[in-house]
């Protein structure tokens, strides 16, 4: 595979062209948490510069092909943990270092305001590409499967 033209960019105020391509995609593949990011969106939980939450879209030759958020751990009030959520990548743009822009944009983020990032992969390739990406597997928390300590 020839590696794509890649472009990541913060999310803020409205959602970018071709996310509901996107989100037709993932519930086709039975993940509606875009639907929940929709709705976040909407109510303005990403607008403002604030360290958290933060949004990305990635682009790969010029189309939305993944995105990726993250806020504070919902289900974790320590201090020091941030939560990766909404992670999707267009099926036609895996394997061409989509995940990886979107993965590098929220650890880098991520360990801007906290010592550790939390999130629950929806399935094993999810959990392999976080494990690839450094996670560690977390069994000790029912909302979470993964953390990442700097």
């Amino acid at each position: 595979m020839t590696p794509a033209a890649i472009q990541t960019v913060r999310v803020t105020d409205t959602l970018p062209d071709g996310f509901e391509r996107l989100r037709q995609e993932a519930a086709e593949e039975g993940y509606a948490f875009l639907d929940r990011l929709a709705q976040e969106i909407e109510r303005g939980d990403y607008a403002g510069a604030a360290d958290l939450p933060v949004l990305f879209a990635v682009f790969a030759e010029g189309e939305l092909a993944g995105m990726g958020g993250i806020t504070p751990d919902p289900y974790d009030p320590a201090p020091d943990i941030a939560r990766l959520r909404h992670v999707y990548v267009r099926a036609a743009s895996r394997r061409l270092g989509v995940g990886r822009a979107i993965a590098s944009a929220l650890i880098q983020q991520g360990f801007v305001i906290a010592a550790r990032l939390s999130l629950r992969a929806a399935d094993d390739r999810a959990a392999a590409f976080w494990e690839a990406e450094g996670f560690a597997r977390d069994l000790t928390d029912a909302q979470r499967t993964h953390l990442l300590a700097r």
